[in-house]
Order: structure tokens, then C-alpha cells, then sequence
């Protein structure tokens, strides 16, 4: 009997430590975890699907619900728009670990309308 109050009382007081990485937010638990595997996606190269780069990321574009739903893209001007910013959608594209790899050919590309702030 002492040993399962002892197991008990132990429970009780673990759980709070297994709980530490998450806050209850208004929303419910958020995970708190350090900022160590983000990094910024501004800069980041676009590179056709040949790996020659196209462009830059200028921003991630959120939907109405601020669900990230496509990405500005500035494009080089090289054989494309002449130093536009394209919204690009975000299926459209791929990480690979450095940069991201568009599906779309220059033709799509192309046909994309330049983006107006």
C-alpha cells in the first residue's frame, strides 16, 4: 500500500514537469519551445526547376485567416519581369534545404500578375 501512495504522490508531482513545454495560451497549449530552428525566409533564393536562381523571397503572404498561403517573390528581371514582385503560391514551391524550388514553368511564371502594395 505505501508503495502505490508513493507512486502516486510521485505522478503528482511529475506531471507538472511534462508540462513544461507547453503555456496555455487563450487558444489553448502553444508550444514554447527556443527560437533556435527558425530563421527568416526573406532572401531566401527561388531557383527554377534547371537550379538557376530566379529570384528572392521578399515576404510570406498569409489567406484571411493568417494561414501562409503564398509567398512575394522578386524575381531578377534576367529574362522575366523586369525586377517585379510576384505572389507566388506556396504549393508551388519546394525547400530543398537552401532554397526554394519552383513547379512552375517560365511560362507560369510569367503569366502570374506583378504584385501591387
Amino acid at each position: 500500500m505505501k508503495i502505490s501512495i508513493h507512486i502516486i504522490f510521485c505522478a503528482a508531482f511529475a506531471l507538472p514537469v511534462l508540462a513544461q513545454d507547453a503555456e496555455v495560451g487563450a487558444s489553448g497549449p502553444v508550444e514554447t519551445r527556443d527560437d533556435s530552428y527558425l530563421m527568416s525566409a526573406d532572401g531566401i533564393e527561388v531557383l527554377s526547376t534547371s537550379g538557376e536562381k530566379i529570384g528572392e523571397v521578399e515576404e510570406i503572404l498569409v489567406d484571411a485567416d493568417g494561414i501562409p498561403a503564398g509567398v512575394l517573390v522578386e524575381f531578377d528581371g534576367v529574362d522575366l519581369f523586369g525586377d517585379d514582385d510576384v505572389a507566388v503560391p506556396l504549393k508551388a514551391l519546394v525547400y530543398d534545404g537552401r532554397a526554394y524550388v519552383s513547379k512552375m514553368t517560365e511560362d507560369q511564371l510569367l503569366n502570374l500578375r506583378p504584385w501591387d502594395e
